[in-house]
């Protein structure tokens, strides 16, 4: 696992560092706290909770927002304070948090998109699996399940980081660090650079770049080639799954696309990285392109699903007390229901 000391560098590096990791990571949090929250929300209706799909869709609302802010706040707290200040070094309590939810949080937000993918699939493909596991209480038991899996995985974590103090010379001070990638455990220290790296790879990307290829392709395949029916009901019904699909496509592309720079900086290129001006320009955008993917969820299901578009619409009403002119027919459950397949 690669970890870099972050350096002087010229002025234009310094301008684009202050950019990617200190503007941009606000505008993020900003954007991508909104965005969840309001996801969140209108899935948690009684009507969309219903299935099991938006449950797992609600769980990644979730991780996200955290996701956005453990990375980000850090960056931004460096880069507006010139590195004077960072909140992890604080005490040994926020390096402890800072570091198990780096992990965390990337993890479980991995694993639910996932899940998603693979529910789709599942739905498409097996009427077993839609009538007795595609179930609200069935996906949060999954979801709960993965959690406290994720937890027991990551949980020697808690175990890292450490302060020491020293006497300073020049300023006749007793000087206090905090140590947050290490332990007094050397074991745990050795598993944590030496095991732990193959572990995040597995969870983080190999295991869901895989399952979301293959849903992907199974998905695509029951949607586009062997959809023939000429009824009007399941044309229809299929053309909603299929824009529904699209969407949880763009997701896991979109997953692969800004996620796949993050590993390739850390792991494949980083010796070639390290020791240039532009080293902490590329590391600090791999990452703040791994963490955009967090805030993105309003938009897929927004431009994708038109029942998202519909409650929208009527929450802001209901904030702003706007009814308007508009009447919108009752189409029982939300009409796309992200995760309602019609038996095609």
């Amino acid at each position: 696992m690669a970890f870099w000391t972050r350096q002087k560098d010229s002025n234009f590096f310094e301008i684009a560092e202050l950019i990617i990791s200190g503007v941009f990571p606000i505008a993020l949090i900003v954007v991508g706290t909104i965005g969840n929250v309001l996801s969140a929300i209108i899935l948690l209706n009684k009507q969309n909770r219903q299935t099991s799909t938006n449950i797992y869709l609600i769980f990644l609302c979730c991780m996200d927002t955290l996701s956005l802010y453990q990375w980000n706040l850090r960056d931004a707290a460096y880069e507006f304070t010139d590195g004077a200040r960072q909140i992890s070094n604080q005490s040994v309590f926020l390096c402890i948090c800072q570091q198990f939810l780096a992990f965390y949080t990337l993890h479980a937000s991995a694993m639910f998109l996932t899940l998603v993918s693979l529910d789709r699939a599942c739905l498409l493909w097996s009427r077993r699996y839609k009538q007795k596991i595609a179930r609200a209480r069935v996906a949060v038991m999954i979801g709960i399940v993965i959690l406290v899996l994720l937890f027991g995985i990551n949980g020697f974590l808690f175990k890292l980081g450490f302060e020491y103090s020293y006497y300073d010379n020049a300023t006749a001070t007793y000087v206090t660090i905090v140590t947050c990638s290490s332990s007094t455990n050397p074991n745990i220290t050795q598993f944590f650079y030496n095991v732990y790296p193959w572990i995040h790879l597995v969870i983080m990307y190999f295991l869901p770049f895989t399952l979301m290829v293959f849903c992907t392709i199974i998905s695509a395949r029951k949607l586009i080639v062997r959809q023939t029916s000429v009824n009007q009901q399941i044309a229809t019904n299929a053309q909603r799954n299929r824009r529904i699909s699209i969407m949880l496509l763009l997701m896991c592309f979109t997953y692969i696309i800004l996620t796949l720079p993050n590993r390739l900086c850390f792991s494949v290129f980083v010796t070639q990285l390290i020791g240039h001006d532009y080293s902490d320009t590329v590391f600090l955008l791999s990452n703040t392109l791994m963490y955009t993917r967090s805030a993105l969820n309003v938009f897929f299901l927004y431009i994708s699903v038109y029942g998202f578009q519909r409650d929208v619409r009527r929450l802001f009403s209901k904030c702003y007390g706007w009814t308007g002119n508009r009447v919108v027919p009752r189409q029982g459950i939300m009409e796309e229901q992200i995760g309602t397949v019609s038996r095609l």
